[in-house]
């Protein structure tokens, strides 16, 4: 028990000390988990973990489901519906059928174990993907389309993964068979995931507390999987459906603003804390010698993976452009073949894959050498390729307010060391007026451009009065819990200062980087 412990702990540390360093060094915390995972594994600190698949298929996948369908937004999805329904349907079976084709000639498996290892290979993962695009200002239409896509693509290809699965197991194909059972998981799943979505959301419409409205939406994750899973309908579509209903109806439009901000911390952390733990587990698994052994298979393996990709994105976007639908500027396809990084998702299914696969280690090594060379390699490119192709939309208006307040920031920084240098008798008085002076003229003069700009754009102002207010309020909001905790206002006037808060927070919550950028964003 304190061997688990410890190693809990260490694991968690690890966790803490990777993302924390990571953010400073802007690298995808994913990658710079799994090379953390790579060096406790093989530094001796943690020793090999595997999880059950009924750990990885009945917990893990669940919550990352939910999580990232009750932060879709159904209205955005709704404007690009064309792009996001083509690129996750027939997007997914034309690329796991090209993929799957040349693993299957590339490495000489069996035609049933290189459909499996083509639709493991289909899935999209955003974790790392959206990493990227936090740091960079690209459009927002950009950033729905691959969420939209990645959730959907999730739902068809787990629905395929289990398909497959059944004929590597048991050696029979019967199509015919095999299209009506995913139609009829399919539909099942859509329909289940609605009715226990509006169940839900009407409970949490009934619910009075934060804790009780979290412990629903954690019972409806979990249970509305399970149950469809028991049903033998399709429990990944059940939560991608069940999500967007109540994150579009019951979180934006009854919770309040309290436990809209309750509801999104706890999810994001249970995804973060998930994301976490399968990329040290692919860290903590991988092991050199085997992944040098396999680097022919693997390289073949990515090769076949961008190939399958490019065909669907290339070739879907060209019918697209047929078609009377708002087109997709160009470039961002290159995004989104490039963008195609394997991550938390693949590997979940590869974790979960039975001992009765024929060939097991071979498929998991692969998997895990291809989730490594993915994050590593397209993880770290694709800022700098997003930048190249120009798709970074900060406008010359937001680059001059930027430049001023920068100018602004450093000389009043100067000025204020300048000030304690003096105070503490390390700098003259006369020398201390002429550095001021120095100062107080590059402070005057940003200060100056900034009126200007803000009056020549008000609307640009607003916006930037929306962050300003946020940030006011998050500390109003300290200074009231201060007070709460300190016992110098009582529970209900500091509760109903609270709710107010919390309800200007909502109101005032400015837009990602991408969402900040204009809608259609560099052509």
């Amino acid at each position: 028990m304190d061997g688990a412990i410890a190693m809990g702990l260490v694991l968690l540390a690890a966790v803490t000390a990777v993302t924390l360093l990571a953010g400073a060094i802007r690298v995808p915390y994913s990658t710079a988990l799994v090379l953390a995972g790579v060096l406790l594994g093989h530094g001796g600190w943690v020793p090999a973990v595997a999880l059950g698949p009924e750990v990885v298929l009945g917990v893990f996948l669940p919550i990352l489901l939910f999580e990232a369908s009750i932060t879709t937004n159904a209205a955005h999805l709704r404007e690009d519906w064309l792009p996001v329904g083509l690129l996750s349907t027939a997007g997914v079976f034309a690329s796991a059928a090209v993929t799957a084709a040349l693993v299957g000639w590339g490495l000489g498996l069996p035609g049933a174990l290189a459909a499996l290892l083509g639709v493991m290979f289909s899935i999209t993962d955003t974790v790392a993907v959206l990493a990227v695009f936090r740091s960079l200002q690209v459009p927002r239409r950009l950033v729905t389309i691959v969420e939209g896509e990645s959730l959907f693509n999730d739902g068809v290809t787990l629905v395929l993964f289990k398909v497959v699965l059944a004929v590597v197991v048991t050696g029979v194909f019967r199509p015919f068979d095999s299209v009506l059972d995913i139609v009829a998981v399919s539909a099942g799943g859509i329909a289940l995931g609605a009715l226990l979505g509006g169940l839900g959301s009407l409970v949490l419409r009934q619910a009075r507390s934060h804790l009780s409205e979290i412990a629903v939406s954690v019972l409806m994750a979990l249970g509305t999987y399970h149950t469809a899973e028991r049903l033998h309908v399709s429990g990944v579509i059940a939560v991608v459906v069940a999500g967007l209903v109540v994150g579009n109806w019951a979180w934006r439009r009854a919770l309040e603003p309290s436990s809209q901000i309750a509801m999104r911390s706890f999810w994001e952390f249970a995804a973060f804390g998930v994301n976490s733990a399968v990329f040290l587990l692919v860290g903590l698994n991988i092991h050199p010698d085997a992944l040098l052994r396999h680097a022919p298979a693997i390289a073949a393996c990515l090769g076949a993976i961008h190939v399958g990709r490019a065909v669907t994105v290339y070739g879907g976007f060209r019918l697209l452009a047929r078609s009377r639908m708002r087109p997709v500027p160009g470039g961002w396809e290159h995004v989104f073949v490039w963008g195609n990084i394997k991550g938390s998702l693949t590997m979940v299914l590869a974790l979960s894959l039975p001992a009765a696969v024929p060939q097991r280690d071979l498929v998991v090594t692969v998997t895990v050498g291809v989730v490594l060379v993915s994050l590593l390699l397209q993880g770290v490119s694709l800022g700098p390729l997003i930048a190249r192709l120009g798709l970074v939309s900060v406008s010359g208006l937001q680059r001059a307010f930027e430049v001023q307040q920068l100018a602004l920031i450093q000389a009043r920084a100067a000025q204020a060391e300048i000030a304690a240098l003096a105070d503490a008798g390390i700098v003259s008085r006369g020398a201390f007026e002429r550095l001021r002076s120095r100062y107080q003229v590059a402070i005057a003069r940003a200060e100056r451009e900034l009126r200007r700009l803000a009056t020549e754009n008000p609307s640009h102002m607003d916006r930037s009065l929306e962050v300003i207010n946020h940030r006011v309020h998050q500390v109003e909001k300290a200074a009231v819990m201060r007070a709460l905790g300190e016992g110098l206002v009582s529970e209900e006037v500091g509760g109903e200062a609270l709710l107010h808060l919390d309800r200007l927070l909502v109101e005032t919550e400015p837009a990602s980087g991408a969402e900040r950028a204009t809608p259609e964003g560099p052509a």
